[in-house]
């Protein structure tokens, strides 16, 4: 993947993750605050925990901090992979989301 690929697909995943924050603040009836500037969004929760999404254009990676841990993702096959256990972005996300959630 070039550089001019890693940003198209990395807006788009930051695109999809804003829309999804707004389902899943109804979903689990929370407040779900964030901020993004330029290559990172900032998630906010009720409870003041975080998740840190960011891109690492010298790596061609996404990075997610979380409460429990740091992932970094490669879109491999058509999707943003964890680089350690292959587990789609989505389904980490949809995970830490109800980690950060429920604390």
């Amino acid at each position: 993947m070039d550089i001019t690929e890693f940003h198209e697909r990395s807006d788009q995943l930051f695109q999809d993750i804003e829309q999804q924050l707004d389902e899943y603040a109804e979903q689990y009836d929370t407040d779900i605050d964030y901020e993004s500037h330029g290559n990172v969004i900032a998630i906010t929760f009720e409870n003041q925990s975080k998740i840190i999404i960011n891109t690492q254009e010298p790596l061609l990676q996404i990075w997610m901090a979380t409460r429990r841990q740091g992932y970094h993702f490669d879109f491999k096959d058509g999707d943003w992979l964890c680089s350690r256990s292959g587990v789609p972005f989505r389904q980490l996300f949809d995970e830490s989301i109800k980690d950060q959630i429920s604390h």
